[in-house]
């Protein structure tokens, strides 16, 4: 389990202490900070609230990797994105905190059976609407195996069907995508051919009314001018 911030370092599985120990060198301060237990069997309970934040990152780091997971996941990659914002969040809020840890609960117990994701990413935030995870690529769960081979062949015809079902999902998806956006394209070449048409008649109609005018214009000056002879 990989726990990083969002500027790209990782905190991995270190004690509540480890965190302190990289600014500490006396044997004395390491025999002191033996994690994050051991510390508050000294000083009593610690309040999240009364840490510093680098303690409370070891704190909930160590809360998050005592999670159960399931055995398919041992030889997933996962990472696990932790903005310092989010810390911050659940260091106040322990419902928040609750949330983000049973969430993680969750996807640490899903049975991925003899195929794992090539990387399993979660992203957590301040807010619930910013967190986000997803799996990408596939791979053969080299040594995890099922209780028995006839589940391993159900729980194969279950993947192959499960995976032919989504397969068909997919490209109805795309399908109707394409329809979609013919019939959006059809609609913007009738509309095109609408504007077209009305211009084509209005400049019509406007040279129309000029010839008109001119030879009104012109049938007026040849009346003036007859008039004018007969006088």
């Amino acid at each position: 389990m990989e726990v990083g911030t969002v500027y790209g370092g990782y905190y991995g599985t270190k004690g509540y202490e480890g965190v302190r120990m990289e600014a500490k060198h006396s044997k004395e301060e390491k025999r002191a900070d033996a994690g994050f237990a051991g510390k508050t069997a000294e000083k009593g309970t610690v309040s999240p609230k009364d840490m510093t934040l680098d303690e409370y990152k070891a704190y909930f780091n160590e809360k998050m990797n005592s999670l159960y997971t399931h055995p398919s996941q041992r030889n997933m990659n996962d990472v696990i994105d932790i903005t310092d914002a989010a810390y911050k969040r659940m260091q106040t809020d322990p419902e928040y905190e609750k949330k983000i840890l049973d969430a993680l609960a969750q996807n640490k117990a899903v049975n991925f059976g003899g195929n794992i994701p090539v990387i399993a990413y979660m992203h957590i935030d301040d807010t619930w609407e910013k967190c986000y995870g997803y799996t990408q690529g596939m791979k053969e769960n080299v040594g995890y195996s099922g209780s028995s081979s006839a589940k391993k062949s159900d729980a194969g015809r279950e993947k192959k069907a499960r995976q032919k079902e989504l397969l068909e999902e997919y490209l109805e998806k795309r399908a109707q995508a394409k329809r979609q956006e013919q019939e959006l394209l059809d609609e913007k070449a009738a509309k095109a051919e609408q504007e077209r048409s009305r211009l084509a008649k209005a400049w019509s109609s406007k040279q129309q009314m000029a010839k008109a005018s001119s030879a009104y214009e012109s049938n007026i000056m040849t009346e003036t001018m007859a008039g004018g002879g007969v006088k």
